[in-house]
């Protein structure tokens, strides 16, 4: 195995015991892994072709996890009324005033 494709399966390792926890059979997903860089290292000409996979498959996961680390940073879980709110004050407008059956009383004429 050459240098480049031992640190590609490296990171491959790493991105998949960050993204899969213990709990959710992260040693499967690694064992998988191993038996198919296995399998493929005993080609007896390794080239950039066999390696063009594994590194679109990297390239997805780590963008897949950053993905879900900066939606979880920016959008956090918020009740409806507050998104609705902030959205309206995004573009530039007020967000109309929710009607409270228990707290309004009848408009007075």
């Amino acid at each position: 195995m050459t240098t480049t494709q031992l640190h590609l399966y490296r990171r491959l390792l790493r991105e998949i015991n960050r993204q899969f926890a213990p709990a959710s059979k992260a040693k499967v997903w690694s064992a998988q892994l191993r038996e198919q860089w296995l399998e493929a290292s005993r080609n007896p000409e390794p080239n950039a072709n066999n390696l063009m996979p594994a590194q679109n498959v990297l390239t997805f996961m780590s963008n897949n996890r950053q993905y879900k680390e900066l939606l979880a940073e920016f959008n956090p879980k918020m009740s409806e009324g507050d998104r609705i709110e902030k959205t309206a004050r995004r573009v530039g407008l007020e967000a109309p005033q929710s009607y409270d059956a228990n707290t309004s009383s009848p408009p007075s004429s």
